[in-house]
C-alpha cells in the first residue's frame, strides 16, 4: 500500500513543484519587466526635462523667445481691450467697447493671474535662489 501511495504522490509532487516553480519565475520576469518600464519611463522623463533645460538655456539672453512671443499673442490684444476700456470709462469716450464672450473673459483673467502672480513669484524664488532676494546677503 505504501508502494502504490509513493507511486502516485510523487510525480504529484514533482508536478506541483514544478507548477510552482514556473509560477514564480512568470511572477519574477512580470516584476522585471514592470520594473524595466518604469526604469525607461523615467528615463524618458529626464530626458524630456533635459531637452526643456536645453531650450531654455539656448533662449537665454534673447528678447524674442518663443515664450515671450506666445505671451505676446495673447497679452497685446488683452492689454489694448483693457486700455480701450479703462480709457472710455476715464475720459468718457464714445467708443462703447465690447465685453469679451463668455469663455474670454476667464481667460483674460487667468492669464492676468499668470503674468503677474505666477510669473512675479517664479522670479522672486529665482532670485532668493541666486542670493540677490530678501535676505540673501547678495553674494
Amino acid at each position: 500500500m505504501i508502494g502504490l501511495l509513493r507511486l502516485v504522490a510523487e510525480p504529484l509532487a514533482r508536478l506541483l513543484l514544478a507548477h510552482l516553480d514556473r509560477r514564480v519565475e512568470a511572477r519574477s520576469e512580470a516584476a522585471r519587466l514592470s520594473a524595466d518600464l518604469a526604469a525607461e519611463a523615467i528615463r524618458g522623463e529626464l530626458a524630456a526635462r533635459a531637452e526643456a533645460r536645453a531650450v531654455l538655456l539656448a533662449e537665454q539672453g534673447h528678447f524674442f523667445t518663443a515664450a515671450r512671443l506666445g505671451r505676446l499673442l495673447f497679452v497685446l490684444p488683452l492689454g489694448l481691450w483693457w486700455t480701450a476700456v479703462i480709457a472710455d470709462s476715464i475720459f468718457g469716450f464714445t467708443w462703447d467697447v465690447a465685453a469679451l464672450p463668455a469663455p474670454l473673459d476667464d481667460w483674460a483673467g487667468g492669464i492676468l493671474v499668470s503674468l503677474f502672480l505666477v510669473d512675479g513669484l517664479q522670479g522672486a524664488v529665482r532670485a532668493t535662489r541666486a542670493g540677490k532676494g530678501p535676505g540673501g546677503g547678495g553674494r
